[in-house]
């Protein structure tokens, strides 16, 4: 969208004052007088000398009267201050952070900000819609997609800037309910449909099957013989403390690795087991006598891999398994891993596995090697599973990697959670994009502000009294901290509650209440 013909001249602009500064100013901030009530999260435009103009945002906002101040104690002095029409004397004061030079922003689309603060008594100014709109409405031939509306200006589009958002990754966090899964399908939809992007979605809950007009749905399988060592720990749940059952799994995971038996991938596990046991039968490892105090631990193991076997063999574990990483991340698709299924441990092997596969793809295919031919986005549900903060898990440490290198090799991140503070600290603070919807336990909210540069504490103080569908966001992905109303995603099934009431309601044993969910659209 061109905005270069956008004057500045207040005649033109038609520019409706509002109020005045007051007090000592700075270059940061500004408080004013205003005729109304100002809006938080609405723009204001502030006058400088010399004809400039300093477009900021309203944080906060105060209703005061001297008749009826704080200090007043005695009851019948509301009384008397009504008969003196209090109403009349009721002032009104708003805080505004100043964000950027206006002229800077419409002509040249740069964020330049005020060095030095306006006068005291300097007007300010409502931000029309048609200044809003050269600020936030952008093309997407230029990698822009819509998220929503501004909140206190509706008839205004919000854009934001896909290559910011893969490049320097993204947190959209939320209490549950407030509309976390809504603004992940708005974004996903218009990137697949509108930029033809690719998105891998780590779907814990399985909510994600109608995200865009084309969806490749997986349920994500492995190659046991392309496993890790770390991932068969992970799957057998061997803790660090394991030790013995560790060193026998790695002693019969290196000698097939190494052996000729590797030619046949689809009997790894079987030539596993069967490795284990003959330890127990022979008595030895590696032609070295076993410790008669390391039977159990070898009985354990082999009962372990057994049970592996029996509970994922031919589902999640599958020598037919593909092979090329193409055909289980779709180009320009929404690459769906529904893991509703799964336990804890599976999710966090399958969810490595792959994440580590794609990041060394992109890297081969940045030298010319082949590797996966795109960049991708990697979207990952209930991030504080998988990426906890004080645990350690596969996923977090393929995640680290990404979030350090992704951006060289096109493969960003999008950490999706209702518990920030449960969050992998060094995982979200690399997250320089930010959706911020309703948060109420103050322990995330400290923790949300301490991981991001620009969430200022009046920002933060907002966030409880957001409504359903209403965002913070920040970050180099939106031309400005704005206060915003997401699109509502129609075409999502539904992750929200169960109409319980209905399906009590219309339960029928005799009928077979179990197609009942189908009928009222479940």
């Amino acid at each position: 969208m061109s905005t270069g013909n956008v004057g500045l001249d207040l005649s033109q602009l038609k520019l409706n004052e509002i109020g005045r500064v007051i007090g000592e100013t700075s270059h940061v901030g500004i408080y004013f007088t205003a005729v109304r009530p100002p809006r938080v999260g609405e723009y204001v435009i502030i006058e400088y000398p010399g004809n400039e103009y300093v477009l900021g945002i309203v944080e906060l906002s105060k209703i005061g009267n001297p008749l009826v101040s704080s200090s007043t104690t005695q009851v019948d002095t509301i009384a008397k201050a009504e008969a003196f029409g209090v109403s009349r004397h009721d002032y009104m004061i708003g805080y505004a952070r100043l964000l950027a030079s206006l002229s800077k922003l419409i002509r040249e689309g740069k964020v330049e900000t005020p060095k030095y603060p306006p006068r005291p008594a300097a007007r300010v100014f409502e931000a029309s819609d048609d200044i809003l709109r050269a600020v936030f409405v952008k093309d997407s031939n230029d990698g822009w997609v819509r998220l929503g509306s501004l909140v206190n200006h509706p008839n205004v589009p919000f854009y934001v800037n896909v290559q910011a958002l893969v490049s320097r990754h993204l947190a959209i966090l939320a209490v549950t309910g407030a509309g976390k899964s809504n603004a992940v399908a708005v974004l996903v939809r218009r990137i697949v449909d509108e930029l033809n992007g690719t998105v891998l979605i780590i779907d814990m809950h399985s909510e994600y099957s109608n995200v865009a007009s084309r969806v490749n749905r997986v349920r994500p399988r492995v190659n046991p013989a392309d496993l890790t060592l770390s991932e068969y720990y992970r799957l057998l749940n061997l803790e660090p403390k394991a030790s013995k059952q560790r060193l026998y799994l790695r002693e019969a995971y290196s000698g097939i690795k190494s052996g000729p038996a590797l030619k046949e991938p689809e009997k790894f596990l079987d030539l596993l087991i069967s490795e284990v046991e003959d330890y127990l039968q022979s008595g030895k490892c590696k032609g070295r006598k076993i410790p008669s105090s390391d039977r159990n631990s070898i009985i354990d193991l082999l009962l372990k891999l057994r049970d592996l076997k029996d509970r994922y063999w031919g589902t999640v574990l599958s020598p037919e398994a593909p092979v090329e990483l193409a055909s289980v991340i779709k180009v320009g698709y929404a690459n769906v891993f529904q893991l509703g299924e799964v336990d804890e441990e599976v999710a966090d092997v399958i969810t490595s596995h792959y994440l580590r596969r794609l990041l060394d793809e992109r890297k081969r295919h940045r030298t010319g090697s082949g590797g996966y031919p795109v960049p991708v986005l990697v979207v990952i549900e209930e991030a504080h599973i998988l990426i906890p903060r004080n645990r350690s898990t596969l996923t977090k440490d393929i995640v680290a990697r990404i979030a350090r290198e992704g951006r060289k090799f096109g493969v960003g991140l999008c950490l999706v959670s209702q518990r920030p503070k449960n969050i992998d600290d060094n995982a979200l603070s690399q997250t320089n994009n930010k959706i911020i919807l309703k948060l109420v336990e103050p322990g995330d909210q400290r923790y949300v502000q301490s991981a991001s540069e620009t969430l200022s504490d009046e920002l933060l103080s907002l966030l409880p009294s957001l409504n359903t569908g209403e965002a913070i966001v920040l970050g180099l992905m939106s031309p400005l901290p704005a206060l915003v109303k997401i699109d509502e995603a129609k075409w999502k099934s539904s992750g929200g509650d169960l109409p319980v009431h209905k399906i009590w309601l219309n339960y029928r044993s005799e009928e077979g209440g179990d197609d009942f969910y189908g009928e009222i659209g479940i």
